[in-house]
């Protein structure tokens, strides 16, 4: 489905205020585009993608701006409208652009990403059974740890809205209140998410993984002459040899961006139509 038709199937205006995606900096003219999903604060995303920015601004030479969105629905609407030139998104919101809108899938990062289920520290949730009636909070419902936990949740015999409710937080200390006020005793959280809670909501918490998922993948969020597309993955895939590069690692975690392996394609196949009704 073309790029366009599709921001019709879904309902979605492209006119020029719904592309419009809040700078987390003072905007430059004509500055290339750095989009991050919002997983994290906007502080935090600011934070840990500082180092891509510079290492991209000397690169190309022009300004950069990081760039993202109110929530993740929001940011993978504006990436279908072209609103940026690179995209770092889930990698499950990743493929689906590529397969419906045929985005240019640039590379992926590694390490996988830890899925945890959290709990209270002094109110620990040891079986998924356990569950049963009451409420499991998630952040973003598109993201690939939330559909991984559903699944989880359903290969343990929970199925949501039936035997336990979805509650949603908009961001990752929203998760924690959740849970230290018991509205939910269960959260389902990727490990950046966790690492991003205030300290005190930390040490208040614990938590189990139970299961690994591919990182972002890096789109290009415009069509690109082939030229160019060459250049961008090529920078990308250089990046974590540079200083910069290695300051990125020690703030975000990422240790490299390299070419998506099948491996990761293949482990997030059977979440892509979950993730297209999520979207609708």
């Amino acid at each position: 489905m073309k790029r366009r038709a599709l921001l019709k199937h879904i309902g979605i205006g492209i006119g020029a205020a719904s592309l419009a995606a809040p700078a987390l900096h003072a905007q430059a003219p004509g500055a290339f585009q750095l989009a991050v999903m919002p997983n994290v604060s906007a502080r935090i995303i600011l934070t840990n993608y500082r180092p891509m920015r510079e290492y991209l601004a000397g690169q190309l030479g022009r300004a950069v701006e990081i760039v993202t969105a109110a929530d993740l629905r929001e940011f993978y609407m504006r990436t279908l409208a072209g609103a940026y030139d690179l995209v770092f998104i889930a990698a499950n919101l990743a493929r689906v652009a590529e397969l419906d809108a045929r985005f240019e899938l640039l590379g992926g990062f590694e390490p996988p990403i830890p899925a945890l289920f959290v709990s209270r520290r002094d109110a620990p949730m040891d079986t998924p059974d356990a569950l049963r009636g009451k409420a499991l909070a998630l952040a973003n419902p598109q993201s690939l740890v939330a559909l991984m936990a559903k699944a989880t949740l359903a290969s343990g015999g929970l199925r949501a809205e039936t035997d336990y409710r979805a509650v949603w937080a908009r961001n990752e200390d929203s998760l924690g209140q959740l849970l230290l006020s018991g509205e939910a005793p269960l959260a389902a959280m990727s490990l950046g998410e966790f690492r991003a809670l205030r300290e005190d909501l930390r040490q208040a918490l614990a938590f189990r993984e139970f299961v690994k998922v591919p990182n972002f993948f890096a789109l290009a969020g415009k069509p690109m002459a082939p030229a160019e597309s060459a250049r961008l993955r090529a920078l990308l895939y250089s990046f974590s040899d540079t200083e910069l590069g290695r300051e990125f690692q020690t703030l975000s975690g990422v240790q490299r961006i390299r070419a998506v392996p099948q491996s990761d394609l293949d482990a997030i196949a059977a979440a892509l139509a979950d993730t297209r009704a999520a979207l609708r």
